[in-house]
């Protein structure tokens, strides 16, 4: 498949999983998981043929700054459910994330080109 072609196939699905979740509240009956399937599938086109498919570093960065964040959360408020080694592993991998984002050499690209 093309590039068109994905896109518009993901678009096109996830306003007919929309469409059905729609038709099925109407009709009486509990649609809610196809709503959300649909929606779920055009922001996830959305948002990777907008930002990650154009511009890979940026995505990776603040996909490394959730997980570092996350991990925070659970090192600080997490010691009742999970141990805090799961939220210092969890804050170690957002590190990692955001040192392999290559957004430092995005940024010096960007600048050298004006």
């Amino acid at each position: 498949m093309r590039f068109k072609n994905k896109k518009n196939t993901l678009a096109a699905l996830g306003i007919l999983f929309l469409l059905a979740g729609i038709i099925i509240f109407l009709g009486g009956q509990d649609g809610s998981s196809f709503i959300y399937f649909g929606v779920g599938t055009l922001t996830a086109t959305l948002l990777y043929y907008g930002i990650v498919a154009g511009r890979p570093q940026i995505s990776a960065f603040i996909v490394g700054l959730i997980i570092l964040h996350t991990g925070v959360l659970l090192i600080v408020k997490g010691e009742l459910i999970y141990p805090s080694e799961f939220g210092f592993i969890t804050f170690v991998s957002g590190i990692l994330v955001l040192l392999n984002s290559g957004f430092s050499e995005y940024m010096q690209d960007r600048k050298k080109k004006n």
